[in-house]
């Protein structure tokens, strides 16, 4: 069978390079590149993607291969209750770098002043600062410090103080995540000396947009794919696969461009709002704090997919007790609204055509929990007096996973940095000689993984205790019950 290329497009056009997005994973292409392709078709507009991979390495198959094409599956359960499924091919995506390997190529796309747009999605742990990065590095390490190489860029080939800068749209899960990269950005700018009239320049000719992003995408479905390219007619390594549901909020605040982008103009699953703060925190904590809750039990359990977790009568009541009682509590919008929402992610879970693998989504685990959990953890440790017992049990399964404490952990190694997975085999290694109790005090404790300290008595009783829950014996999902009910 042939791979897809840009014939199976049948005539599409294909738009010119205009935008540059930091990210080849399965959530950008699913999400925004698919937004940016219905947008194109939808309003008439003609904005390409260039994909930059930001670090070597990752997954070893390019869409150079298939001319940049890619197949997005939708599926779920309409609004009538019929299954609905739409292949959408994406034309949007017209090549792909890596920023390691061609970085002069990288740096040729701030050069063209066609390109308009910035979209990245490095995680929530790639929009840091990180002091050792230099303008000569080729390229830098840091996702904001490659940035502002590249801004740099077009202010010297581009006519300086009257070069066109940058719309910005960050799709990291972190706070104000558009402010936070600028922050860094204008912190690089500092470091490097590169003068008042970059700066102003930087501040004047760039706008920088806080966003929300809501879709589950559970990526290749590698347990169909031989009966959905025979129904297709042609292979793709690259084939991702989606929820029907897709939100997308951009804060546009007073002051600020309108977008260069039209994406909001025929799509209502786009929101452009002065203020997104209600919708991020509504979205991270429950939706996405409902994920990184759950996940690290499910893979000490050797529960696969979401799904088959949800069929599980525990492990539903367990996301149920920590949404209701450790999360909504702790959130700004009205109790009724988030309540609403809760029920709508906990169906969206259940969706029986998404295969979203437990797995895929403990990428960067620790980073997540401290994103999208520990700021609910700390309101409700403030409000009882007491660790909520959900999400310590939570915290100690990530403890067990990233330390290997589980049956099948050969099998599944944590997915993380080189540096989190040597941290955290070091914090396991104390267990050795001083016990849980001081493995955990370790852990919590480790100003790396959390930014501060955690470690209070209290808190390290509690996940010791979740801890040896969980690793006494072989853990199943079922066991959940017995902890809720302690």
């Amino acid at each position: 069978m042939q791979r897809v290329n840009e014939s199976n497009l049948a005539g599409r056009p294909r738009p010119s390079e205009r935008i540059i997005q930091f990210g080849e994973g399965n959530f950008l292409r699913a999400f925004m590149d698919w937004k940016v392709d219905r947008m194109n078709e939808d309003c008439g507009s003609d904005y390409g993607v260039v994909i930059v991979r930001p670090i070597d390495g990752g997954v070893p198959i390019s869409l150079n291969d298939s001319d940049g094409v890619y197949t997005v599956l939708s599926r779920g359960v309409g609004p009538d209750g019929s299954a609905v499924s739409d292949a959408r091919l994406i034309s949007a995506v017209r090549r792909e770098l890596n920023a390691v390997t061609q970085w002069e190529e990288v740096l040729g796309l701030a050069r063209n002043a066609d390109f308009v747009a910035f979209i990245s999605n490095t995680t929530e742990a790639g929009i840091v600062y990180n002091g050792d990065c230099k303008a000569d590095d080729l390229p830098p390490a840091s996702y904001p410090a490659k940035v502002t190489r590249m801004l740099l860029e077009r202010f010297n080939s581009c006519g300086g103080v009257e070069a066109p800068g940058f719309h910005f749209l960050p799709c990291e899960l972190i706070d104000h995540n558009a402010d936070e990269l600028e922050r860094i950005v204008h912190l690089h700018a500092k470091d490097w000396d590169l003068g008042d009239a970059f700066i102003g320049w930087l501040s004047d000719k760039n706008a920088f947009y806080n966003t929300l992003v809501d879709r589950i995408v559970p990526g290749y479905p590698r347990d169909e794919v031989e009966s959905i390219e025979a129904e297709l007619g042609y292979h793709d390594p690259l084939m991702v696969t989606a929820e029907l549901f897709h939100f997308l909020v951009i804060e546009k605040r007073e002051g600020q461009p309108d977008l260069v982008l039209p994406m909001a103009e025929k799509d209502t699953g786009t929101l452009i709002v002065p203020n997104a703060d209600g919708y991020k925190e509504r979205k991270v904590a429950i939706l996405n704090g409902a994920h990184t809750g759950l996940c690290p039990l499910a893979l000490l359990s050797g529960t696969v997919s979401v799904k088959e977790a949800m069929d599980n009568e525990a492990a539903s009541k367990f996301l149920d007790t920590m949404l209701n009682e450790e999360i909504i509590p702790y959130l700004s919008l009205p109790r009724e609204e988030l309540a609403e929402f809760s029920a709508e992610v906990l169906r969206r879970f259940a969706n029986p055509f998404i295969l979203h693998r437990w797995y895929d989504i403990s990428l960067n685990g620790l980073a997540k929990f401290h994103t999208r959990n520990l700021p609910r953890f700390e309101s409700a440790m403030a409000a009882t007096g007491t660790p909520p017992r959900c999400m310590s049990l939570s915290l100690a399964a990530w403890l067990a996973f990233y330390t290997g404490d589980f049956a099948a952990s050969g099998d599944l190694p944590p997915r993380d940095a080189a540096d989190i997975i040597d941290l955290m085999a070091e914090i396991g290694a104390v267990k050795d000689g001083q016990g849980v109790a001081a493995m955990v005090s370790a852990y919590l404790s480790n100003e790396t993984l959390w930014g501060k300290n955690l470690a209070s008595d209290d808190l390290v009783a509690a996940v010791s205790q979740a801890y040896e829950f969980l690793t006494v014996e072989p853990f199943s999902l079922d066991r959940l019950v017995q902890w809720i009910e302690a």
